[in-house]
């Protein structure tokens, strides 16, 4: 087992690191030597590095990851939030929000670049169909509509996780009518059924596979469920139902989709089962 689990499933457990231990089995990781290897100087390289670095717990204490975050500041945040050119021209919700979410977990919530991005999700960001959205200098309609009469469920989902991840580092209830509106949308599509007919939303959001990419997938919908603690709420049940019966004969999860991008890293590479994958889903069952 990778240290850098090691130290995730003793964290989980309560178990007490000193700092020394920390630094130990993050350098003796070999999942962090490969995520670290590097600086990833492409925008959407950077999104996904942020992203599988924000997983592994206190990698914020070394020096790579405070270079890698004030990368991310100087090329991809603006006033309105997290674009991938910098500007108006390739901001997309859904990647604002995954920024959001991995700054969070790396501690970074009251950062104003984190600020401004959680600004513009409660303004703009639509929670229930029929919400006309037009924004000066910002056009969607080339990414096939994410903000059309029925708004883009990746985005959506990945805005409330990003609202769900700013309160739980801040406390603030700021953003509570938005949160609220956002979940009440997740619950009513028992997280991934369209409402229309019995089928999942998106190709991939049924699938097994962490850490996260912009395909919305089934392990980040049941992280939310726990952390909003929505699991014995009815609308759950076929959420759980589904990660159970992916479950193998030995009690584990196997990754069902493997993203492959520039800067993204997998982290289970064993083909029959996946350690980190079933640890976040025992953990958020347990919880």
């Amino acid at each position: 087992m990778d240290t850098a689990l090691e130290l995730k499933i003793g964290i989980d457990n309560g178990q007490i690191f000193s700092d020394k231990q920390i630094i130990d089995k993050l350098q003796k990781s070999e999942l962090v030597a490969e995520l670290t290897c590097d600086l990833p100087e492409k925008p959407l390289a950077l999104v996904w590095r942020l992203i599988c670095i924000s997983e592994i717990p206190y990698i914020s204490k070394l020096d790579y990851t405070q270079k890698l975050i004030d990368i991310v500041y100087e090329k991809l945040a603006t006033p309105f939030g997290f674009s991938l050119s910098g500007d108006e021209k390739m901001f997309l919700p859904c990647y604002n929000a995954m920024i959001v979410s991995a700054l969070c977990r790396l501690d970074r919530a009251t950062d104003q670049q984190v600020r401004n991005a959680v600004e513009w999700i409660n303004t703009n960001q639509p929670m229930q169909k029929g919400v006309k959205v037009e924004i000066p200098n910002l056009n969607f309609d080339k990414y096939g509509g994410c903000f059309k009469n029925t708004p883009c469920y990746i985005g959506l989902a990945k805005s409330v996780f990003a609202l769900r991840d700013f309160k739980e580092q801040t406390n603030e209830t700021k953003f509570d009518i938005q949160l609220k509106k956002g979940t009440t949308y997740i619950l009513d599509h028992k997280f991934f059924k369209r409402l229309s007919k019995d089928e999942p939303i998106t190709k991939h959001i049924t699938d097994i596979s962490f850490p996260e990419t912009y395909h919305l997938n089934a392990v980040e919908l049941l992280r939310f469920a726990n952390k909003a603690n929505l699991l014995s709420d009815k609308n759950s049940t076929v959420l759980r139902n589904h990660i159970n019966k992916k479950q193998n004969k030995d009690g584990k999860w196997k990754n069902s989709f493997n993203y492959k991008a520039d800067g993204y890293a997998v982290f289970d590479k064993d083909k029959k089962e996946s350690e980190w994958t079933t640890h976040i889903i025992k953990q958020a069952l347990r919880e």
